[in-house]
């Protein structure tokens, strides 16, 4: 059995930053509260179930970072709350 690398949610920081979401964002759509995620940043350890959530998460975000150029021109001109909402949408229909 091959054990995991952990997360660097320093390169998560980065990707986040890049797509132009905020930590909300990226709380919601990992599931877990704000608190939570910052703790992430600070270095606490996931829970197992919470990893595994986290990797699925981060798998679909890079799909739409790759997948549909994100972020475009279009998405840049966004408001904070239009660009998670179209960031859903994409995800969604990535399912």
């Amino acid at each position: 059995m091959t054990l995991k690398q952990p997360i660097d949610f320093t390169k998560v920081e980065e990707l986040r930053k890049e797509m132009l979401l905020t930590m909300k964002d990226m709380s919601e759509l990992f599931g877990v509260s704000r608190m939570t995620y910052h703790s992430w940043v600070q270095g606490k350890t996931l829970r197992p179930s919470s990893d595994e959530q986290v990797r699925i998460a981060l798998r679909r975000l890079l799909a739409v970072y790759t997948g549909h150029g994100w972020p475009s021109a279009q998405v840049r001109a966004m408001d904070s709350k239009q660009r998670a909402l179209h960031l859903k949408q994409l995800l969604e229909a990535d399912q």
